[in-house]
């Protein structure tokens, strides 16, 4: 793939500053290709985050005693995330003497292999053949057309229930698709069929979710804490607790833009940086777990749609006036349709649930994928990870995460909407899904604790959108200035993925430091003979 330009500001990288704003994994991932490929000084560069934790939505948190929360896990995908692979090369393991995190990765995923047998299961708990994608004639077509015929520019902001029929969303794939990637009916067309040209080699196999790779743990125990102790090895600075209100622009002389100030607040006071044209800043414009709240067992989290979304309101504040930064309020500006909730189950010295789920998915904990109620009213999946999931996890301790897309309906068995449950009303609903009888509920529930967690913007990223609504990751005519997000435009590759964030940051380092190398090319699966092949059978199957 042909380089990424170079910013007509000559940059030397012992005199750059850098200030990455958000530190998710684009930031993270920028900061690498900053000190490995642009030869920026580690102590260069400034990372801020307004939360006291770093990773952004890669989290992992708790203990035993509180309870384990993760709000969610971002699958991975070994053929095709070739950006994030890359990264991780840099970066060495934390369990492993001699080898990278990336080695070890792929070490983990060599071990551990995934194939779910219980991918769906109906009302009456029996496991549904999955083999059968269940498509109408009508329903072939219109998938056809979408992926041969349609572009990205024709779709515009059309929904994908714009473009298929209703029995479409009663086929076994769209159950299966819809829980694994977190699509909705209202969601982007064209970003469907981003997703079905990016892992059309997974369409065979989507049943099994055999092509799923996993980290050993939590993703930041796996990926955001070696990154970042690694880069404080480097001397980057990685400020917590700073929120940036404002980021400031001006017009150079020759009719470059350049980002010349940033305000930001911490502990409650007021600080300012002049920022030169030599310098950078990245802005991870919206962040999908803005404004998320979590509750335990007998609480309820708040669903907090009505606050503006910090990521989201300084986007907006430097896009007025700017069409080039995009339209922000087209992701964020409907919660209802892109909030979902998670919940995060801790067992201590109760094995029971666990064994339980083992017998009825005919799956080990790590060995299988995503449980899908079919005929539930919130939609309803779970999934058990390898024990432990966690460094601090104690052994007599297990944990699993679950979520659901169908928030403001009531349950088949707690007839509450899940947003306004507690914990312990959503492992009710679990376990009637589970048809599990009442004594038996009561005695697994010993030990249990249940986290769970709100997020009104989780797949913001999905909203129908057209060409401009996402910004550039170098919007025209800025020099020194990038977006990293999954709400900027990153060509051919698909949002709610880490890749999609990486790659925004290699593209972003590459143009601003005028680094002589090749961007990393996206794979093109959809032009192998075989996958098409494999995947034109499976739609007819």
């Amino acid at each position: 793939m042909a380089g990424a330009g170079k910013s007509s500001v000559r940059r030397r990288a012992a005199n750059t500053n850098v200030y990455l704003i958000g530190s998710g994994i684009g930031s993270l991932a920028a900061a690498v290709y900053l000190i490995r490929d642009a030869k920026v000084p580690g102590e260069n560069i400034r990372i801020f985050d307004a939360l006291d934790t770093d990773g952004g939505s890669l989290d992992g948190a708790g203990d035993a005693r509180r309870g384990f929360l993760i709000r969610g896990g971002r699958m991975l995908n070994i053929p095709t995330y070739e950006c994030f692979q890359d990264i991780m090369t840099a970066v060495p393991s934390e369990e492993f003497d001699g080898i990278s995190a990336e080695q070890e990765f792929l070490n983990y995923n060599e071990e551990f292999k995934t194939h779910a047998n219980a991918r769906l299961v109906d009302k009456n708990g029996k496991r549904i053949d999955v083999n059968q994608m269940g498509f109408s004639a009508d329903d072939r077509i219109d998938m056809e057309k979408l992926v041969l015929m349609e572009t990205e520019k024709s779709l515009g902001a059309k929904r994908i229930d714009q473009v298929f029929g209703a029995h479409f969303f009663k086929t076994n794939f769209w159950y299966m698709w819809q829980t694994t990637f977190a699509f909705q009916p209202w969601s982007s067309a064209a970003e469907l069929r981003r997703y079905m040209i990016r892992f059309m080699h997974e369409f065979p196999r989507i049943h099994t979710l055999a092509g799923v790779a996993r980290t050993a743990y939590n993703q930041h125990d796996s990926v955001v804490k070696p990154i970042v102790d690694w880069l404080k090895g480097q001397g980057v600075q990685v400020i917590l607790g700073a929120r940036v209100t404002d980021i400031l622009f001006d017009q150079t002389k020759r009719g470059e833009y350049v980002a010349t100030l940033i305000e930001y607040t911490q502990r409650g006071k007021k600080h300012t940086i002049n920022v030169l044209p030599t310098d950078i800043v990245t802005f991870t414009n919206g962040c999908m777990t803005d404004n998320s709240n979590q509750a335990t067992t007998d609480t309820v989290a708040k669903y907090e749609k009505d606050v503006e979304a910090p990521s989201f309101g300084l986007w907006r504040k430097i896009a007025n006036g700017r069409p080039e930064f995009g339209d922000p309020d087209v992701f964020c500006g409907r919660p209802d349709e892109t909030m979902w909730m998670s919940f995060t189950v801790t067992i201590n010295n109760n094995p029971q649930l666990l064994d339980y789920i083992q017998r009825f998915t005919h799956n080990h904990p790590g060995g299988g994928a995503l449980v899908t109620f079919k005929d539930s009213a919130w939609r309803l999946s779970f999934v058990v990870a390898r024990q432990p999931h966690f460094k601090n996890q104690p052994m007599d301790t297990q944990i699993f995460w679950g979520y659901s897309l169908n928030m403001f309906v009531n349950g088949d068995f707690v007839k509450k909407p899940m947003y306004k449950c507690t914990g312990r009303e959503i492992i009710t609903e679990l376990m009637g899904h589970l048809h599990i009888d009442a004594k038996n509920q009561a005695d697994m529930m010993r030990g249990l604790i249940c986290r769970t967690s709100i997020m009104p913007y989780i797949t913001a990223e999905f909203q129908p959108r057209k060409p401009g609504d996402r910004p550039p990751v170098i919007p025209r005519g800025y020099e020194n200035f990038a977006f990293i997000s999954q709400f900027a435009e990153v060509p051919d590759d698909v949002v709610f993925t880490m890749e999609y964030s990486v790659r925004a940051a290699q593209r972003a380092v590459y143009y601003l430091m005028g680094v002589d190398k090749d961007l990393t090319p996206v794979s093109r699966h959809q032009y192998s003979p075989r996958t098409m092949l494999k995947a034109f059978l499976k739609l007819h199957s």
